[in-house]
This record gives C-alpha cells, sequence and structure tokens, in this order.
C-alpha cells in the first residue's frame, strides 16, 4: 500500500528523487520549502533506490526491472503518478501523453486520498480537477487494493460513464506490463468484464460501477441503498437531482464497506469534485452547505503527524469533510489564461463566475439584492496576506501587518458554539485606523476550544488587547470564562439587549 513517512510506526529508509524529470514535483517540493513548509518532499519519495534514474517506460527494460517498477507501483502512489502514468491529449501519440502535471490543487487531493480522507474539491475550468481524481481510482485499480469496488456518479449516466472511458484511456496509456487489462489462459488472451457502465480487474477483482442520475426522489433512495463500495466519487455533486437523498441513502452501506476497507488497510473514502452550483435549488444548497461545514484544508496540514490529523478531523463533530478549493492564481495561471478562457466562453459572466472564479451564485427572482449590490459586495472581498494557527487546529486569516504597541487592538467575538451552522467568529480591528485587520470563522469549533483560542490570541500575541465578548445564550453557558478572562481584566462580555457592559473587576459572574 502507498503511505507517506509519517504514517509509518516503525523507521525506514527512503530516497528522495530530486532528479526526477517530471518538473512539476521538483518545483513544488521548492515551492513548499520557500512557505515554510518541512514535510516538502514527501511526494518525492521512493522506495527502491535502484529506479532512480530509470525510466519505467524504456521498452527495453529487462524483466527484473519491470518486477521493481510493479512493486514500486504497488506500495508507492507518487511515485506512479510522477514516473509511470501519462495523461493521453488530442493528436498525441498512440499510447503515450503528457507527463502528470503536479500543483497545490491536486497535491493537496491526493493527500487527502492518501489519508483516506472525505474531500469536497473546488478547482477552476482546465486545471485537471477530473483527471487527477481519475488517476487516483486508476493506481487503486491496479495496485491499491483488491476485491473493492469504485461508485462513480455524475448529474447524468453518461457523463459518469465518460470518466469511466476516461480510466480506461489512461490504463491503455500505460507499459503493457503495468495494465492488467487482459488475462491469458493457456496461451490465449480471455474476455474480460468489460463494457461502458462498469469494468472488472481479472486480476485483483477490483471493479468500477457508474451510477445514472436520479429521476425521482424514490428513484434517488434507491440508487443510494445500492452503493455498498467503500470508495464513492460525485462529479458535479452540486447539479446532481436529488443529491441530498442519494447521499442519505448511500452512506450507510459506504459506512460498513468502508470500515472494512480500514480494516483491511485498504482505500477508501468520498470525494465531492464540482463546480459551484446554483444555491437557490435544492442540489446547489445542500452542496454549499457540505463545503460550508467541512474543515477547511491548510498546506500546514503537510506537517501534521498521522495522530494530528485525526485529531484535527475530530474537532469538527458536524462533518467528517475537508474542503480543499484553490483559485486559478493559486495553480499557476496568470491573467493570459483568464483572459482567454473568458473570450473561449464567449464571456459568458455567469458561468464564468461558476466555472473559472468559483462563485456561488446566490441571486434569485425575490432576493432583496440586486446583482449589482451583491457584485458590489464581492469586489470588496480581499484575499489574506497570512495566517496564524491557534490552539494547533484554528487558523486565523490575516489582511494586514498588526503593530499594536501604541493602539490597543479591538477584539471582537460572536459566539456560536457551531450549532445549527451558525459560526463562531472572531474579528480583529485596529483602534487607531478602524480597518478589520484578522478574522477568524469556524462553525464547528466548540465552545471550550473557542476560549483556548481566545486566550493564546491575547497572551502570546496582543497582550494589550481589549477583548469584547457578545453574552447571548451560548457565552452565558460557557463554564471556560477563566480561560478567557483569568489571564488578562479588559475583557467586555456585551449583552445581546444592549445593556451596560460589564467588566471583571466589577462582575466576573456576569462573563461567565
Amino acid at each position: 500500500m502507498a503511505v507517506i513517512a509519517q504514517q509509518l510506526s516503525y523507521p525506514i529508509d527512503v530516497y528522495y528523487q530530486l532528479e526526477t524529470s517530471n518538473a512539476s514535483f521538483r518545483e513544488m517540493h521548492f515551492f513548499l520549502k520557500n512557505k515554510g513548509i518541512k514535510n516538502n518532499k514527501f511526494f518525492l519519495v521512493l522506495y527502491d533506490r535502484d529506479l532512480a534514474g530509470i525510466n519505467p517506460r524504456d521498452p527495453r527494460l529487462s524483466g527484473e526491472m519491470k518486477a521493481k517498477v510493479f512493486k514500486e507501483c504497488m506500495r508507492n502512489f507518487w511515485y506512479f503518478i510522477r514516473e509511470v502514468v501519462r495523461i493521453p491529449d488530442q493528436g498525441g501519440d498512440v499510447g503515450g501523453g503528457k507527463q502528470y502535471k503536479l500543483h497545490r490543487g491536486n497535491l493537496a487531493m491526493n493527500y487527502g486520498f492518501i489519508n483516506n480522507w472525505n474531500m469536497f474539491l473546488e478547482l477552476p475550468r482546465q486545471h485537471g480537477k477530473t483527471i487527477g481524481a481519475i488517476v487516483w481510482y486508476v493506481w487503486v485499480y491496479n495496485f491499491g487494493t483488491t476485491n473493492s469496488e469504485m461508485m462513480f456518479m455524475n448529474k447524468k449516466h453518461d457523463d459518469s460513464k465518460l470518466n469511466l472511458a476516461r480510466m480506461k484511456e489512461i490504463i491503455a496509456a500505460l507499459p503493457t506490463y503495468l495494465r492488467m487489462d487482459v488475462i491469458y489462459k493457456d496461451g490465449k488472451p480471455m474476455k474480460t468484464s468489460n463494457n461502458v457502465e462498469s469494468m472488472v480487474n481479472p486480476y485483483n477483482k477490483n471493479k468500477v460501477s457508474t451510477k445514472p442520475g436520479a429521476r425521482n426522489k424514490a428513484n434517488a433512495n434507491s440508487i443510494g441503498r445500492g452503493c455498498t463500495m467503500p470508495i464513492h466519487w460525485y462529479d458535479e455533486y452540486a447539479f446532481i437531482l436529488h443529491n441530498s437523498i442519494i447521499y442519505s441513502a448511500a452512506t450507510p452501506a459506504f459506512s460498513t464497506a468502508s470500515k472494512n476497507a480500514k480494516a483491511n488497510g485498504a482505500p477508501y473514502g468520498i470525494l465531492i469534485t464540482t463546480t459551484p452550483g446554483d444555491m437557490t435549488t435544492d442540489e446547489g444548497m445542500d452542496a454549499y452547505n457540505t463545503k460550508e461545514m467541512a474543515i477547511k484544508f491548510n498546506e500546514a496540514f503537510y506537517d501534521y503527524t498521522y495522530q494530528q490529523l485525526q485529531e484535527l478531523r475530530a474537532t469538527n463533530t458536524d462533518s467528517s469533510f475537508f474542503y480543499i478549493r484553490f483559485t486559478y492564481q493559486q495553480l499557476g495561471s496568470g491573467e493570459d489564461y483568464f483572459k482567454q478562457i473568458c473570450i473561449d466562453m464567449k464571456k459568458n459572466w455567469p458561468a464564468i463566475r461558476r466555472e473559472v472564479l468559483l462563485e456561488w451564485s446566490n441571486s434569485s427572482d425575490n432576493s432583496p439584492f440586486t446583482k449589482q449590490d451583491l457584485d458590489a459586495v464581492k469586489a470588496l472581498i480581499k484575499e489574506p496576506i497570512t495566517q496564524l494557527c491557534l490552539n494547533n487546529y484554528y487558523y486565523m486569516d490575516i489582511y494586514k501587518q498588526m503593530e499594536f504597541k501604541r493602539f490597543p487592538p479591538l477584539i471582537g467575538v460572536d459566539v456560536s458554539g457551531g450549532y445549527n451552522k451558525d459560526a463562531s467568529a472572531i474579528t480583529i480591528v485596529d483602534s487607531k485606523t478602524t480597518e478589520v485587520v484578522a478574522c477568524l470563522n469556524c462553525n464547528y469549533i466548540s465552545i471550550t476550544d473557542l476560549a483556548k483560542v481566545i486566550y493564546e490570541l491575547v497572551i502570546k500575541y496582543m497582550p494589550n488587547a481589549i477583548v469584547n465578548i457578545e453574552r447571548n445564550g451560548v457565552a452565558f453557558q460557557q463554564t471556560s470564562a477563566y480561560l478567557v478572562t483569568g489571564g488578562f481584566p479588559s475583557v467586555n462580555c456585551y449583552d445581546v439587549t444592549g445593556q451596560e457592559p460589564y467588566t471583571l473587576q466589577r462582575d466576573l459572574k456576569r462573563c461567565a
């Protein structure tokens, strides 16, 4: 099985293939290193050093080296995508194609695959979202497990069958000794179970099945109940009719199958890939809520141990998903890409906003706001310049360098406790300019963890801060007020009725 070094319970000597011919992997190593990520070359791992400098696609390769390549593929997914796989391209050679291009988006997705995460992925158009997923399923199908099954679903059956066809094309582009698509008996090739809707690996009995879209609610429930596989892929989830019913019916069956796969050390997990949907539709709103409840991926996770990743996932009691999203700029595409894609899409701005800028449509006929109003608000949105990790697992977005030596920062806290999808929020304001300089927004953080975050923020970074905590029903229930307030006396708790604030010196009970 493919593993990452931090998951191993015993030491193992590995070689990192920094001389790989795949430039995108070398570039990613240097990018993460410059970003301050210590675990910056796990995707360059090579277990058999004899394969360094060997081209696994060389037709003159000896039988011994072919066996070594095959073994490396079975236990090293990163080697498979870095050195072996090719992505067929139009007009290219039959059986050939382009090398796998690693970028921040598919690296995050592949890291989640290795860790068996449930993931919600958004990438702009033409950045390999679908192909990245298919390559993983090719590896699982040929090398990653045995006697397992994968489910492909899309908004239409034709689309899920198209993804299966793409998978077959990538398998066909592998070197002959790695394809595993033909079984011989008495020296003759035998027929295998392979059609436009499913296929079975004749050697390891892995199977891929495609599912149709739902015609109605009853049909959706029936489709979901038939998904007894440990690996589910919902492509274009925001456009699958009755997606909530399908998912709810499929998940109990997935849960049982995934437990079996986990017990056998085999891959499992749910992947949702989609472009943003229309939140005025049931399917669009369900997709939006799914990604909003998920843990937002951060590249700092690469430095987490396996145990820390498990603890991180456990902090969210509302969702088992990680939400991965990267803009086209973050994936290395510049304004030339954006200009050209706008031309190619005939400047269809609703489609461009959805498929390129990853904006979720939030307009409707009965909305109290005009489209112009919403666009004006979106224009004010800024990307953070950096992030600050608090209490190990919660990241605060920093929008401006903070210098609070003379003027104390103002910290406002809205407490929700993670109920009903409402988020707890911390907002830091520069008391001199009244600018918002940092924010933390989390809809699954517990009251206790929120208290610890505030405590660390003030004690470690802003000892002269003025903290204002909304005194609502949730805040009133906090038994951890000492954690927040014991270290500094300038904390105020404001009643939702708007009454006079009580400071700690005057009445500690009012803040408890």
